[in-house]
């Protein structure tokens, strides 16, 4: 999951170049794969990761949920802005700082959990076998 926040940080880098060259099809490109990208690793931490330790850390789940929930209407809102040409770097910005301080949460929370937790760390194999699954599917 640190990969996916790495490789999410890589996409917003791209957008911001995207941005800064005014090309409105690698702009929305660039930004078509980072908002499956996210949509799908927010996806993965809510089915297959928060049931594992939510029985013992449920207000920090319930309140990285709700983190979730903001970020995707921060998407709907930004990809909105990219199909009308409207996107603007400062909102890129704010989105990544926020993007920043969410993985840091999880990196200390969720992430450290399922380390400590021999029984979740399967449940992460398991997922990852099941987005490997997706992915080979795909092509």
């Amino acid at each position: 999951m640190l990969q996916d926040h790495l490789a999410l940080q890589q996409l917003l880098t791209q957008l911001t170049c995207a941005l800064e060259g005014g090309d409105a099809e690698d702009i929305a490109e660039t930004w078509t794969r980072f908002e499956l990208g996210l949509r799908d690793h927010i996806d993965s931490e809510e089915r297959c990761l928060f049931p594992l330790v939510a029985s013992t850390h449920r207000s920090e789940v319930e309140a990285l949920r709700l983190e979730h929930q903001r970020i995707r209407c921060a998407l709907a809102e930004l990809s909105t802005l990219v199909d009308l040409h409207a996107l603007r770097k400062g909102s890129v910005d704010e989105l990544f700082l926020y993007l920043f301080q969410h993985a840091a949460r999880e990196e200390h929370s969720l992430y450290q959990w399922i380390d400590d937790n021999p029984t979740a760390q399967r449940g992460l194999h398991a997922m990852f076998a099941r987005r490997a699954t997706r992915v080979g599917d795909a092509r």
